[in-house]
C-alpha cells in the first residue's frame, strides 16, 4: 500500500490543494482603433480569474483600461490607469467577474478610454478549481 506524502516534520500534507495559474495576456497599441476595443481573449468555462495587471513603459497620462464581455464593458478591469512604467496589479479597478467561476466560455474585450500615447499589455491570470470545489 502506498505512503502518505509527508510535509514538514512529519505532517500529512492533504490540503489545501495546490492549483496552477494560467495566464492571457492582451496588448493595447498606440492606435486609435485600440480606443473603440477589439475582442481580447476568452476565458474558458469552469475557470476562475484571480489577478490582474497593467504592464507599460511609457507615458499614457489620462488614458484608462478597461476589459469586459462588451465593448466597453467592465466586468474584468474598470477604467484601470496606465500612465508611466509599471508591472502592477490593478487593484480596486476589478470589475464583478473577477474571482468568478466562469459559466460558459466567456469572451472578454480589451478597450482603451482614449487613443495611447503608449503600448500598454493588461496580464489575466486564473485557475480551474480542483474538481468537486467551485473556489
Amino acid at each position: 500500500m502506498p505512503q502518505p506524502v509527508l510535509g514538514p516534520a512529519g505532517v500529512t500534507v492533504t490540503t489545501p490543494p495546490a492549483i496552477e495559474t494560467l495566464v492571457k495576456v492582451v496588448q493595447l497599441n498606440a492606435v486609435a482603433a485600440d480606443a473603440t476595443g477589439f475582442e481580447a481573449f476568452t476565458l474558458p468555462k469552469d475557470s476562475i480569474p484571480i489577478g490582474a495587471y497593467v504592464i507599460s513603459t511609457g507615458t499614457n497620462a489620462t488614458q484608462t483600461i478597461s476589459v469586459g464581455t462588451t465593448l466597453g464593458g467592465t466586468q474584468l478591469i474598470n477604467a484601470v490607469a496606465c500612465d508611466g512604467a509599471q508591472y502592477s496589479a490593478v487593484g480596486t479597478a476589478v470589475g464583478a467577474q473577477m474571482g468568478a467561476q466562469q459559466t460558459a466560455d466567456t469572451l472578454y474585450y480589451a478597450k482603451a478610454s482614449a487613443t495611447l500615447t503608449s503600448a500598454v499589455k493588461i496580464k489575466v491570470e486564473y485557475y480551474f478549481p480542483q474538481q468537486g470545489n467551485q473556489w
